[in-house]
């Protein structure tokens, strides 16, 4: 079953990774190339740093089963992570997956991506979930289906059920995620939907 491995790291104070030009852009973008361009590795893969808080990166790569991505990770992942720490601390999660309605994930491939988290405690019974994922469904056919500014709109479950909740008021807070990924052209475009 294709899934997409997905995870959120805090990338050190001082720092740019997205500039090339510095050290540490350099040392993201080695890792990316080799973790892409390895003929084991995922299909695709994105990333980029949250609008409003940019001190947080989100990575997402496309393997064609979670065994793949573990066998990958395994193998190659270390060698190719092994920079990182210099640029980035203290993950959020890392090395989680998605089942998503629709594969590859094309939203995205847009220049700006809206990432949704519905967190549920586990373990989470398969109606509650079926229920949620109705009701996201239903708000993608009936509110952002009709906005011509939506290039695409993606969404599922987390595979695992154990990742921390962000912003948790409890400590040590874990659950399973409905994630929605949604497709703009610009924030401002996202903004005006709103």
């Amino acid at each position: 079953m294709p899934i997409t491995e997905f995870g959120c790291s805090n990338i050190k104070p001082g720092t740019d990774p997205l500039d090339e030009t510095t050290h540490e852009g350099k040392v993201l973008a080695e890792a990316w190339k080799s973790v892409t361009q390895h003929s084991n590795g995922p299909y695709r893969g994105y990333y980029g740093v949250e609008v409003e808080d940019p001190s947080k990166l989100w990575c997402f790569f496309d393997f064609e089963s979670v065994q793949d991505h573990e066998n990958f990770a395994k193998t190659f992942g270390g060698e190719a992570a092994k920079d990182l720490p210099n640029i980035l601390h203290s993950p959020e999660f890392n090395g989680k997956h998605l089942s998503l309605n629709s594969y590859p994930p094309t939203a995205l491939q847009s220049p700006v991506t809206e990432i949704l988290l519905a967190y549920f405690a586990p373990p989470t019974p398969q109606h509650q979930k079926d229920a949620a994922t109705s009701k996201l469904s239903q708000f993608a056919t009936n509110a952002l289906h009709k906005c011509p500014d939506v290039h695409a709109v993606n969404f599922g479950w987390t595979i695992e059920d154990d990742i921390p909740v962000r912003g948790g008021s409890v400590d040590g807070q874990k659950g399973s995620i409905l994630v929605a990924l949604i497709g703009w052209p610009s924030v401002e475009a996202h903004m005006e939907f709103r």
